[in-house]
């Protein structure tokens, strides 16, 4: 079951990330190749490689992206070209010399480039020298020279950094929940501290997560932001705490430390790795014609954290793509239609040739959007309207869940059925549902105002519950 905050759907990397393996290359360690191939030697006609030229260039491109000096001047790579004759110049078989330009500017890498595998090639010391003439050392991929002289890891090291940076983050998040003293009051020394990751993916919030926990002096749920405060640290930020027996404590959490950055360290900036969103991503870029024509079926999807942090949308992600008929980039939007599903949104496929295509993505899914509606003469609802498996509606449950009017007289909402029809016909951007909870039931008519990609905010509205009784729900 995938999950419909896009952000939170990266959880494993995330997880490892903020435990302090962010530092590290975020893959396995390479290791030399055991075929022998250099990919690089002097010769006749300027250098040669043991594979495809085109193919090389990639390799060496999605090298030098991931270095963070090249990443820092030149941002998302746009092209490189081979200067054969200054490569030839230089000492060493595998020290190469590449024009590369970006989406910051232009420049020229001179660096060793590293055999890690027949599909993968690192960066090495080297130089970039930019188009007026600064200058920078790079100083390498520091796994893949340590792992020339060494042995090789296991194929499924980074598998086992993974698990463990996720045993890490819950070993963090327990000791800030230990730390609050409401924890303390009602749980006590805790015994028990288990994330429920398909809770945390329904949780609004990037930065919520859902843990049952149990101590010596009870147990309950614990739903709450937890803030990245270091690689070692994790603080507890605001959230609800349910006992046992259904009884919910809010608390705003700790305060921010003296050392702490003021916007704490950016899960943006720690996407990586394996995860839902990737897997729903990767099938949604699968589905395009465009891709299908060009790349054919994908043997390999990465995320390029690099590009991505430089790409200008917030819903913008780059991937490297590889498959039977081709390889190439691609920068699109992604936008999340249900808990299950990604669409792609408009972007550009850059073939390996350089070859740019832009595309307009794939048309909306039904229930992803409400349809605009006017003010008079409206007839029945399109389908295109807010459906009740649609991301809309599962967002508005969320932000009547957490509203304190709703929590006061529904409590835990165990059902809540949308009334479509009077919503199309209700004014401006009110919607209405019929709502069952654990202390009661009612109807709620409200606006529902959209914060962002994956929440809303109830505006001004009324719950009228089935006594007839009547609260007003302040937006403010």
């Amino acid at each position: 079951m995938g999950w419909g905050n896009k952000r939170r759907g990266l959880f494993v990397w995330v997880l490892a990330a903020a435990s302090g393996l962010a530092a590290a290359s975020g893959v396995a360690a390479p290791h030399a190749a055991d075929d022998g191939n250099t990919k690089s030697s002097e010769g006749q006609g300027g250098v040669r490689f043991s594979i495809d030229r085109e193919e090389y260039d990639a390799q060496a491109r999605a090298a030098m992206q991931v270095d963070p000096v090249v990443a820092a001047h030149l941002g998302a790579i746009r092209s490189v070209a081979l200067d054969d004759a200054a490569s030839m110049d230089e000492p060493g078989p595998d020290v190469l010399v590449f024009d590369v330009e970006g989406s910051r500017g232009k420049g020229r890498v001179t660096a060793r480039f590293i055999t890690v595998s027949a599909t993968q090639e690192a960066l090495g010391p080297g130089m970039l020298v930019m188009a007026d003439g600064t200058r920078h050392e790079i100083e390498g991929d520091a796994d893949a020279l340590a792992a020339e002289d060494g042995p090789p890891l296991h194929d499924h090291a980074h598998d086992e950094d993974v698990e463990a940076g996720a045993n890490a983050f819950v070993r963090q998040a327990q000791e800030a929940a230990q730390r609050y003293p409401l924890i303390r009051q009602h749980i006590g020394q805790i015994a028990s501290f288990e994330i429920d990751t398909d809770a945390t993916g329904a949780a609004p919030g990037m930065n919520t997560f859902v843990f049952d926990v149990a101590g010596d002096k009870g147990r309950g749920r614990l739903e709450a932001d937890f803030i990245t405060v270091s690689a070692d640290t994790e603080r507890l930020g605001k959230g609800v705490l349910t006992l046992a027996g259904g009884r919910k404590l809010s608390f705003e959490g700790e305060p921010r430390g003296e050392d702490e950055p003021e916007d704490g360290v950016s899960a943006a900036d720690l996407f990586g790795g394996e995860n839902i969103f990737t897997r729903q991503a990767r099938v949604a870029v699968q589905r395009y014609p465009l891709v299908q024509q060009h790349i054919g079926t994908l043997a390999s999807f990465e995320l390029d954290l690099a590009a991505t942090g430089e790409a200008e949308g917030a819903e913008e992600f780059v991937f490297a793509l590889t498959g039977d008929k081709g390889r190439g980039r691609i920068l699109a939007e992604f936008i999340t239609v249900d808990a299950d599903t990604e669409r792609l949104g408009k972007g550009v496929l850059t073939l390996a040739d350089g070859r740019e295509i832009a595309f307009e993505g794939e048309a909306p899914m039904e229930g992803e959007l409400a349809a605009p509606r006017i003010d008079s003469d409206r007839g029945e609802a399109p389908d295109t309207f807010a459906r009740q498996d649609g991301i809309f509606v599962l967002q508005a449950n969320a932000a009547m869940q957490a509203h304190p009017v709703v929590q006061r007289h529904i409590g835990d909402i165990r059902e809540a059925a949308f009334d479509r029809d009077a919503s199309w016909k209700a004014d401006g951007e009110r919607y209405i549902f019929d709502l069952k909870g654990s202390k009661g039931q009612g109807r709620l008519e409200a606006e529902f105002i959209t914060v962002d990609a994956d929440s809303e905010r109830i505006g001004d509205g009324e719950l009228v519950m089935a006594d007839g009784k009547r609260y007003p729900l302040d937006g403010k």
